[in-house]
């Protein structure tokens, strides 16, 4: 018997929406799932990704009432999360919604409630559980082979063209809603530690001048209930002559060893004439998609947005503490 495939719809054909979609048509996947739906308020923009393949939408409600969807992968800009959310969870229609879960504790809180109404499977798109260099690291951490964790560091940025000609609404984020959300789950997701305060410094300038009203650069220390701690830093502001968009160096002290993991460096230098570059070969884009659709099979339960409640309440307390200048709590759930 012939397994039908997967109907997948796309919300957000931006940058992420073009990945995923380009993944879905392009790798093994297709033989799995097909891109039925690509919705986007630029409707002229949303026909395009779609292409002869799928329908095209503007309005996410109009989409469901017209296309039967097996799941969805939400790429809408940082804080306009919980709308196009809502929606799906009132469909049941499975979800994987790009990280940060919102920019507001209650956008966050209306989703996780609303995804445990639904029943349905829903993530986060923490896609860093899936890159192969830290689930390394994550056994490594299980294996004791640093002895008790005692601290971390991370480093993620980008350069400055890519805040400025890819992102419209980066002034409506910032460098640690579209950043540190990665780096501070993922020092939650090796350690198992629950964060308690933060306190976060930020810096302006470079990107105001050139009309994205954002943070150029923010650092925070969290601190952490068993007496744990993280030095998280990212900026938007790296020069364009970087080899990579990306900066990225993630370490682990333990008490009896340390783990680093740089995914700047992909083990791949390509130096030709005019440009020095780090290519990507860890793409992992395409087993986070695999392990989304695994989980349909299974039943939905617990708390489904629990972490990407934690990680939206942690930064919360970050920008808290931006505008505070002192240490802020990161409150519980």
């Amino acid at each position: 018997m012939t397994r039908s495939l997967v109907r997948v719809g796309v919300i957000g054909a931006g940058n992420m929406g073009q990945a995923y979609t380009r993944v879905l048509r392009q790798s093994d996947l297709r033989f799995r799932a097909e891109v039925v739906a690509v919705c986007d308020q630029d409707l002229a923009r949303a026909r395009q990704l779609a292409g002869p393949q799928a329908g095209a939408w503007d309005d996410v409600a109009q989409m469901l009432a017209e296309q039967e969807l097996d799941w969805v992968y939400q790429a809408t800009p940082d804080h306009a999360h919980k709308e196009p959310f809502l929606a799906l969870m009132a469909a049941g229609v499975p979800t994987l919604v790009e990280k940060p879960l919102a920019t507001t504790l209650e956008d966050a809180l209306a989703m996780s409630e609303a995804a445990s109404r639904a029943g349905v499977q829903a993530q986060v798109n923490f896609t860093n559980r899936i890159n192969p260099a830290f689930v390394q690291a994550k056994a490594a951490v299980e294996a004791g082979q640093v002895g008790r964790p005692l601290g971390v560091y991370a480093r993620l940025s980008n350069v400055f063209t890519y805040p400025k000609e890819n992102l419209s609404w980066a002034a409506r984020s910032s460098v640690a809603w579209f950043l540190i959300s990665h780096t501070a789950d993922l020092a939650a997701w090796l350690t198992g530690w629950r964060a308690t305060s933060v306190l976060a410094h930020g810096v302006k300038g470079k990107l105001a001048q050139l009309g994205v009203d954002t943070w150029d650069l923010i650092q925070a220390l969290v601190t952490y209930e068993d007496g744990g701690s993280a030095l998280l830093e990212a900026s938007w502001t790296l020069p364009a002559s970087m080899p990579s968009i990306v900066d990225f160096e993630f370490v682990v002290h333990g008490d009896d060893g340390q783990i680093a993991v740089d995914t700047t460096r992909q083990m791949v230098t390509v130096a030709g004439p005019a440009k020095y570059a780090y290519p990507g070969t860890l793409g992992w884009t395409q087993r986070q998609i695999s392990d989304s659709l695994d989980r349909l099979e299974a039943p939905a339960g617990g708390d489904p947005l629990g972490d990407g409640l934690a990680n939206t309440a942690l930064l919360v307390a970050l920008h808290d503490s931006l505008r505070s200048g002192r240490p802020e709590p990161v409150r519980e759930f």
